[in-house]
């Protein structure tokens, strides 16, 4: 229960006031909890998403259900996700890109990055059927987790030390196999979702690739960055369903 309170306390703003004696391990080890602080997350986004619908439409319910996702995580995987596409896209030497992913300033490649990525995902969001937008939301930032985990165990570290340290490199197959079971459990709230699981993975591993050829491995940056972009990818592999299946 520790080491899940302390997750929650890491990814969200959800006042949870204890004060946890916790060593690097609670953190290495609380990775399994990540689909469980996906699914809290998830469910905030709902509820706002169905207080924007009932008052203004599909449109208002979208911006809501983002805004009210980047509320709670306080943007901790925007701000990786722009430090990371200022970084990597720079063109530049490898301890170049780490010391620019290190700088706090917002460069231009990071605003293109996460005003695209709201964008798109109030875009596809907005093109989710109704009776099915709901299982598909609160479902989603569990699968956005799981890739994390995933980048998490097939990664090395690209730095000496640094917050990415606590997981990359330190998850094994047992955390991974634990946190696909809570994910397949979570999933079942819409089962359409569980492919995900593999689609998940294989973006996952085409992701770190990508990365690890820049600079060598990830970083906490690239695996904030990828929480992000699996939530795009999950919505696009449901509006491709969409014109499949439902």
């Amino acid at each position: 229960m520790k080491r899940l309170i302390l997750m929650i306390q890491f990814f969200t703003r959800i006042p949870i006031y204890a004060n946890l004696e916790v060593t690097e391990e609670d953190f290495s080890e609380g990775i399994i909890y990540f689909p469980l602080v996906g699914l809290i997350i998830g469910m905030f986004m709902v509820s706002l998403y169905y207080i924007g619908y009932r008052l203004g439409g599909i449109v208002l319910g979208s911006v809501l259900c983002v805004t009210g996702e980047v509320f709670i995580t306080g943007g901790l995987h925007l701000d990786g996700l722009g430090d990371t596409f200022d970084g990597i896209y720079s063109n530049r030497p490898k301890d170049q890109i780490l010391e620019i992913m290190k700088d706090s300033r917002l460069g231009t490649n990071a605003a293109l990055a996460i005003f695209l990525t709201l964008l798109l995902k109030i875009s596809f969001i907005s093109s989710l059927p109704i009776p099915y937008v709901y299982g598909i939301l609160i479902v989603m930032p569990t699968f956005a987790k799981l890739c994390v985990i995933y980048a998490a165990r097939f990664s090395t570290y690209a730095r000496t030390s640094g917050m990415g340290n606590f997981f990359i490199g330190k998850t094994n197959n047992k955390h991974v196999m634990i946190a696909i079971l809570f994910s397949i459990l979570i999933g079942l709230i819409h089962a359409q979702s569980l492919p995900f699981i593999l689609v998940g993975y294989l973006f996952s591993i085409g992701y770190v690739k990508h990365i690890t050829g820049k600079i060598g491995g990830m970083t906490g940056d690239t695996l904030g960055a990828i929480s992000e972009l699996a939530e795009i990818v999950y919505l696009f592999y449901f509006l491709i369903l969409e014109k499949v299946i439902l």
